[in-house]
């Protein structure tokens, strides 16, 4: 049975490390995605927060956090890392409760969270922040990485505590501030590390955490006392989080939008373990009930391969049940909203209507928001289910024939997040790798690909996916500016 209890959670702003008045009647309520009951109701974060969070913010950078020595940094985020660690099981539960995540990878996912803390305390003392530009014999130029001051973040609801930690941990490490706004559906976790932070050393006003809807995320934007922001979320959000910032305060802005990633078989993985490769197709389409933005809802297969693998696909893809999230066990659990089941359910109906061929249908009369994944056959590439982003667990599978047509079908969309190609041709992997607009390319010439990159990954989206490093050690460079500082002898 689905758990009745619900943890009591103080959803109020973390300003300073303490909890802090919203000051604003503007009512959010937060429900159970897997039994559609109401678990809380709070108040947004309205204009007198935020600006109490940007001043608090403001001060910890021109004080403690920013004179603060590497090893001190490292040593504060390191206990971050740690309590994370600590408070796993507590977060994990956050996140099932907001978004109906299975408790399994919640979990997990907590873990994943602390990684990416740790990797970047590891990584303060470690990554090259500065070099010396040749010069004349009486001059010298040190071209130094200074800290951007105080970050705006906007993260959203499918990967709450994972998203806001992959943005954070590099921004703190690189010496600024953050003010940090949560979906509105999704803010237990994060203010559960907010609190952590504190508890782990981090000054006053280093790390705000402030829940609200669309209105508090655009006040944060337009603050003039921020200095940056980072946003992951829909296409349509981030254009308007764009115009916003041109209007008013001319700031940099990193986006991570929207993704509609194609996978690519070519015939050359003939002879090889179909079923293993459908295995790793369906994860990657549909993880997280297909709500991620680098999901791999577009596949594409070589005509000689076409029904052996989608035969497998199929089998991969129905065996996938939807259960309680409360069990250890359920491995797929509800959509994160009823406003996303109903979201994904009209692109289906849209499918149907537009002709393409309904393979599974996942579609379930039941209590919560449910949703198991559903395949169509479609020809051609002019309809939505292949140039919108579904965010949710549908899969549009269609055939090619060679390079060209796969190149083609690839890059037919506005987006250009990821994408993953198999084939065990070397050349054609460069090929296909330079040929597709995305930011990523996973390239597969076995059935049972290794781990990739980890925590050290790093990616820039393209087109109408956004712009901007996230990741890696590259992200310390997004999250800090250029300075040159010239002497003259």
């Amino acid at each position: 049975m689905i758990a009745d209890a619900y943890p009591d959670a103080d959803l109020r702003p973390i300003i300073a490390g303490r909890p802090t008045d919203p000051r604003s009647d503007r009512l959010l309520v937060l429900t159970d995605p897997a039994t559609g009951r109401e678990t809380a109701r709070y108040a947004g974060s309205g204009q007198a927060t935020v600006d109490q969070a940007v001043a608090a913010a403001r001060s910890a950078f021109t004080g403690d956090w920013g004179l603060m020595g590497p090893g001190e940094r490292m040593a504060i985020l390191h206990r971050f890392a740690d309590l994370v660690d600590r408070e796993g099981d507590t977060i994990a539960r956050a996140d099932r409760i907001d978004v109906g995540k299975p408790i399994s990878a919640a979990r997990a996912e907590a873990g994943v969270a602390a990684g990416f803390i740790r990797y970047y305390a590891q990584a303060i003392d470690k990554a090259q922040r500065g070099i010396v530009a040749p010069t004349g014999i009486a001059a010298t130029e040190l071209q130094l990485r200074r800290p951007r001051g105080v970050i705006g973040m906007i993260v959203p609801w499918n990967y709450p505590v994972i998203n806001l930690a992959l943005k954070i941990a590099p921004a703190l490490a690189a010496g600024n501030s953050v003010v940090a706004k949560p979906s509105e559906i999704s803010p237990r976790s994060a203010l559960i590390l907010a609190r952590l932070g504190a508890e782990a050393g981090l000054p006053a006003g280093a790390l705000s955490v402030l829940p609200g809807d669309g209105a508090t995320g655009e006040v944060i934007a337009v603050h003039g006392d921020i200095d940056m922001i980072s946003f992951t979320g829909s296409t349509a959000t981030g254009r308007a989080i764009m115009r916003g910032i041109g209007q008013s305060t001319l700031k940099p802005i990193l986006l991570e939008c929207g993704g509609k990633s194609p996978e690519l078989l070519f015939d050359d993985m003939a002879g090889q373990d179909l079923d293993a490769i459908a295995a790793h197709i369906v994860a990657g389409a549909y993880a997280n009930q297909g709500q991620l933005c680098v999901a791999r809802t577009r596949l594409y297969i070589e005509d000689g391969l076409y029904e052996p693998l989608l035969d497998r696909v199929l089998a991969h893809a129905g065996a996938l049940k939807a259960g309680d999230p409360d069990d250890p066990a359920t491995t797929y659990g509800p959509l994160a909203s009823d406003k996303q089941r109903a979201t994904v359910e009209r692109y289906i109906v849209d499918g149907i209507e537009a002709g393409a061929e309904m393979l599974l249908d996942g579609r379930r009369s039941t209590t919560g928001c449910f949703l198991e994944p559903t395949v169509f056959a479609v020809r051609g590439c002019d309809i939505a289910l292949t140039r919108k982003e579904i965010f949710g667990p549908v899969l549009a599978v269609s055939r090619f024939r060679g390079e060209a047509e796969a190149i083609a079908l690839a890059n037919a969309t506005a987006y250009g997040l990821a994408a993953t190609i198999w084939t065990r041709d070397i050349g054609r992997a460069h090929r296909m790798a330079r040929s597709v607009t995305a930011g990523t390319v996973k390239i597969c010439s076995t059935p049972n690909p290794r781990e990739g990159a980890g925590f050290a990954h790093a990616a820039e989206p393209a087109r109408q996916s956004g712009f901007g490093i996230e990741g890696g050690l590259a992200a310390l460079d997004s999250y800090s500016r250029l300075q040159s500082v010239e002497f003259r002898y």
